[in-house]
């Protein structure tokens, strides 16, 4: 993979209609706001307390110097300017060259496609610039809409894993999608 283009000058972009662009300093009731949505987190985690959700949002907001953590991007319709969700990817494994994906659309913005638009730019970026191995995703089998999604985008589902995570008190079954990028370095 190619690190080198883990810098804020390529980590924006435009599709037709959204701006989507890392998350900084500056946005944390936009987080808060995708964070604090009960029907969001049912299958991410729990509703954070203020303090654990602004410690959580700092550790993403430095992501740059910390390649451990999620990097978070927001998006924004361009034309009214309004806040849609978030798409992110984490650097799973720099060794395999694996990178996961996730995302979430407030309500407002769901089943209108911006998920969809949003995560082909990301992938662009992860395939073309990254230049990662191979893409991967999981959701619960439950969270329908999400792997309806993973299957836009063009992943496979590689597997399902029983009760893989647990979440407000509930054991979920995950599936596992994920997509190889054949064209990137061996």
């Amino acid at each position: 993979m190619d690190l080198s283009t883990l810098n804020a000058k390529n980590l924006a972009f435009t599709t037709d209609r959204l701006t989507i662009r890392l998350m900084t300093n500056q946005d944390f009731e936009y987080f808060k706001q995708l964070q604090n949505d009960p029907e969001l987190m049912t299958f991410i985690g729990p509703i954070l307390e203020e303090r654990a959700l602004k410690e959580k949002f700092s550790a993403r907001v430095n992501c740059l110097e910390d390649l451990s953590q999620w990097f978070t991007f927001l998006i924004f319709d361009q034309d009214t300017k309004v806040f849609c969700g978030s798409v992110g990817f984490l650097l799973q494994d720099q060794d395999s060259q694996r990178v996961e994906i996730g995302y979430l659309a407030l309500p407002a913005a769901q089943g209108k496609g911006v998920i969809t638009e949003a995560a082909n730019a990301l992938l662009e970026f992860i395939f073309n610039q990254l230049q990662a191995r191979k893409v991967i995703a999981n959701c619960a089998i439950q969270n329908i809409a999400s792997w309806k999604v993973m299957e836009k985008l063009g992943l496979l589902r590689e597997g399902e894993l029983k009760s893989d995570f647990h979440v407000n008190d509930v054991w979920y079954d995950s599936y596992c999608y994920g997509l190889v990028n054949h064209q990137a370095n061996q």
